[in-house]
């Protein structure tokens, strides 16, 4: 439903105005090049990426109906620089949870949790208590939730463990505990979550608190960098988060990079200056 959604909007927002009153089999490749690359104004290349894919795809589904010969959008691609993926690192990782409790942040919990299991926003909202396993200390992922097609399966459609550490489990049983909830859902639907603020609101409080100012899905990536950083494999890494290939997970070793810097000023080794040897002799003179 939410891709059925997406793609009527954006075709009739984007296409429809320059291209709707053509048969599929009179439309050209030039004709799909000027759409993209001109009449299509006030939208990011990251937009028009997403435009040409709806194209693409639905030329291509022509295609298999046999409409269609060719694909006249084949060969067509807009190159967008990679976005710069902001994380957490451990320093702004304390600093954000011990902000977050100590103001009895509303999505304190929330946070908690997406940085202790790197589940994805729709996860955590679908994550009720029968799929937490105390005793084999193991959390099963099987299903995730958005506001358009309600609860689903998660977004590789495969079922996947995240390992309960002793941290997370403290955590847990701790919220289950002081839980008021009617039903058995884990974390509390506070307001603004349904409607898919949690970003600017996780935005604006790391902000206010002098951090890296990270949206609710970066929490995933500080989780992703941790565990790499901590050595943890990454085809474990890959299997944990729910990662379809491991190119995905490999991404992220990158940012490992960003949370080590100034790490070996600990060293505290100095080297000797050249500045420092005007008054030394050398004993192996001859």
């Amino acid at each position: 439903n939410s891709t059925i959604m997406g793609y009527q909007g954006s075709l009739r927002k984007w296409l429809n105005p320059h291209m709707g009153n053509f048969f599929l089999d009179e439309i050209t490749g030039s004709m799909i090049h000027e759409l993209i690359f001109e009449k299509i104004q006030g939208l990011s290349l990251e937009g028009r990426r997403g435009v040409l894919k709806q194209v693409k795809r639905i030329l291509s589904m022509a295609m298999d109906e046999g409409i269609l010969a060719r694909n006249p959008a084949k060969g067509i691609s807009v190159k967008v620089p990679e976005a710069r993926q902001l994380i957490l690192n451990r320093t702004e990782i304390d600093t954000l949870l011990l902000a977050g409790k100590s103001t009895n942040h509303p999505f304190f919990n929330h946070w908690a949790t997406a940085i202790l299991t790197g589940m994805r926003n729709g996860e955590l909202h679908a994550l009720n208590w029968t799929d937490i396993d105390f005793e084999n200390r193991v959390i099963s992922v099987t299903k995730s939730w958005n506001s358009k097609d309600g609860m689903g399966p998660t977004k590789s459609t495969k079922n996947r463990y995240i390992p309960i550490s002793n941290e997370l489990e403290g955590f847990l049983k701790n919220l289950k505990a002081k839980s008021h909830l009617s039903d058995s859902r884990v974390l509390e639907k506070v307001p603004h979550w349904e409607s898919g603020e949690q970003a600017k609101i996780l935005k604006i409080f790391c902000r206010t608190i002098g951090i890296t100012p990270i949206k609710f899905h970066d929490l995933r990536a500080t989780f992703i960098t941790q565990m790499l950083l901590r050595g943890v494999p990454v085809a474990i890494v890959m299997n944990i988060v729910g990662h379809s290939t491991i190119k995905t997970t490999m991404r992220y070793l990158r940012l490992v990079a960003q949370d080590t810097q100034g790490a070996t000023e600990s060293l505290g080794i100095t080297l000797p200056r050249d500045c420092d040897m005007g008054n030394v002799v050398s004993l192996f003179q001859h």
